[in-house]
């Protein structure tokens, strides 16, 4: 619903890929993260930073504020739309 993320026991994709790098000592700074769904805003904030410069994405997510926070971040944000038909 993109609402009461704190009241979630999970974490999304991006923000476990960035854990997961900062556990393994590796930097992310600089790289272009790939996701299904559109970064919700607590994401854009992990990703600002983290130092990731574009994130790739398909689905749109219902969060507006999230793509103003990487644009305003200067993260290249790219909206890949493939037909699987």
């Amino acid at each position: 619903s993109g609402t009461h993320h704190e009241l979630c026991r999970a974490v999304h994709a991006e923000q476990n890929a960035i854990i997961q790098a900062a556990m393994h000592g590796i930097s992310i700074e600089g790289a272009t993260l790939y996701c299904t769904h559109q970064p919700c805003i607590l994401c854009a904030k992990m990703m600002i930073n983290a130092g990731v410069r574009k994130v790739v994405y398909q689905h749109r997510y219902p969060d507006q504020t999230a793509l103003e926070f990487l644009e305003q971040a200067g993260i290249e944000v790219v909206r890949v739309e493939e037909d699987f038909e």
